[in-house]
């Protein structure tokens, strides 16, 4: 077979040069960013926040802002990019939002400009399922095991608040670490489908707080943020990312985890209840964001494992996440409220002291006790008075409000003094009282009743309910069917009943065990 050149003609050439410089050009990517950075989003006031996002390597991305900086950075072999851009001071709500917009240019590709980005605070909300409860009545309808948010309708009618923003990070694990989550309302892993098996309506990115919106927001975040608003006059924005019925296990990093001996050979599950999933999934695309704080409640689904353990893991995870956000992020901790049987076993009991140690050990932190908000339901229905209490540790302590009580009652030191025990507390710089919540929530005083919620114990560790009697600072706590005591337990159980000790402030006391500290069962 005769197989003759192929003849090259001038078109043909030409062609061919044509895609040879094609292939030679420059290659541009358009810039793209992470789904949180995004109209209607709120950075942190007077700090240096982190942008980022994507392009192509070697891109020149050039940043500019309305409040006047004007950067660029440069996209790496990954095509990743980073900048820091000083953010001002945020303005005073009363005196009228203003709001800024920030402008992404990549020469010769494209160019990005996200809208109505306020400045104010800004506050990570994490956990399991009492983090993610919503405001809203009907959350989720025909589900028992569930409780509209209590104060609800009264509050709906003032939850018009367009300075109050929310991203509510899409509920999803992962075994690996993802660089972008989805914003994502309504909390839909568990919200039932209609009757035509559709899923509610869902809306993306950041959201306003409206009667519409804002019953599908977190209603501790929510609270939190009303109470900072009302306090600072500057906007709020709350990225929420929390999933019912996780462990603490599932929110830490597989590097962080494998330190510790129980967790050498730990390996990563896609579900939400797999060893780093969650992190994964929801934790590590936002670690690029700058917050002011945290706040973190979890810790039902580790009731029944070792108490010391899960102290040990919530050390671990804030130290992971202070390392991996680049910042020493205070945490605000929610003490598991009572929940269960009536004064039926103890292991709640042993994570709320667990949650006690690291609160106490851990520098930065703060813990909001809730013994006296639950009820039978795991998922008690009063999350504003929760979240007060969080909002009065974050004024006194991060925002410097003054003259302020923010801590509750929490023992200090026993003695045992002939057939009594003394029991001396830290007050929370306010007198101890008897005192209960009414229907409104506010703390009441009451003289006239006993304290409840004590029991007493001698050498035979035989516990019994006990006498309690306010002395200054000190409870001295007795049984007549006890003559040598040893031990004294305040408010020790999953749902410990009719626990009143209380400071003036309106705090209640914190549970507590002088027998030994976590020990198993």
């Amino acid at each position: 077979m005769n197989l003759s050149p192929i003849k090259k003609t001038s078109a043909h050439i030409g062609f061919t040069l044509a895609a040879l410089l094609l292939v030679l050009a420059p290659v541009h990517a358009d810039v793209r960013l992470p789904s949180i950075l995004d109209d209607h989003m709120v950075l942190q006031q007077n700090c240096d926040v982190t942008l980022w996002g994507w392009a192509f390597e070697g891109e020149v991305v050039v940043i500019e802002t309305s409040w006047g900086v004007k950067t660029q950075a440069v996209a790496n072999a990954q095509g990743e990019w980073r900048v820091q851009v000083k953010t001002p001071a945020a303005r005073p709500i009363d005196q009228g939002l203003h709001p800024e917009d920030i402008t992404f240019t990549a020469a010769q590709a494209n160019r990005v400009q996200i809208k109505d980005v306020l400045i104010g605070e800004v506050w990570l909300c994490s956990g399991q399922s009492n983090m993610t409860m919503m405001l809203g009545p009907d959350y989720p309808k025909g589900n028992n095991s569930w409780y509209g948010e209590k104060y609800w309708k009264a509050e709906s009618g003032r939850s018009d608040r367009p300075a109050l923003r929310v991203f509510n990070v899409e509920k999803i694990g992962r075994a690996a670490p993802r660089d972008d989550c989805k914003g994502l309302l309504l909390d839909h892993t568990i919200l039932p489908k209609d009757a035509r098996g559709l899923m509610p309506d869902v809306r993306t990115g950041w959201q306003l707080s409206t009667p519409e919106t804002a019953q599908y927001f977190s209603a501790i975040a929510y609270y939190f943020a009303v109470r900072l608003q009302e306090k600072l006059n500057v906007p709020v924005g709350l990225v929420t990312s929390a999933y019912g019925g996780s462990k603490i296990q599932a929110w830490i990093s597989q590097e962080a985890l494998q330190q510790l001996p129980a967790y050498t050979k730990t390996t990563p599950k896609v579900n939400r209840l797999g060893a780093n999933s969650l992190f994964n999934g929801m934790i590590a695309p936002l670690t690029p964001m700058t917050f002011r704080g945290v706040l973190w409640y979890q810790g039902e689904s580790n009731v029944g494992d070792s108490a010391a353990d899960y102290a040990t893991l919530l050390k671990t995870l804030i130290a992971d996440w202070r390392g991996r956000f680049g910042q020493n992020l205070p945490f605000g901790i929610v003490q598991l409220a009572n929940y269960d049987n009536p004064w039926g076993d103890t292991k709640a009991a042993l994570v709320r002291e667990a949650q006690e140690v690291v609160s106490a050990e851990v520098p930065n932190t703060g813990m909001a006790v809730a013994i006296d908000l639950g009820q039978a339901c795991i998922h008690p229905p009063d999350k504003r008075d929760v979240a007060n209490r969080l909002a009065l540790w974050a004024r006194a302590t991060i925002y410097g409000e003054t003259n302020l009580v923010y801590l509750s009652p929490r023992y200090q030191s026993h003695k045992v003094a002939g057939a009594s025990i003394r029991v001396r507390l830290a007050t929370g710089g306010a007198a101890l009282m008897s005192a209960k919540l009414n229907a409104d929530g506010e703390t009441v005083p009451t003289p006239q009743e006993p304290l409840r919620g004590f029991q007493i114990a001698g050498a035979d560790e035989k516990w019994v309910a006990a006498d309690a009697v306010i002395d200054g600072d000190d409870v001295v706590v007795s049984s007549a069917g006890v003559t040598s005591p040893m031990s004294v337990r305040y408010a020790w159980a999953t749902n410990p009943q009719g626990c009143n000790l209380y400071n003036t402030a309106g705090l209640p006391a914190a549970p507590f065990g002088t027998d030994a500290k976590m020990k198993p069962q």
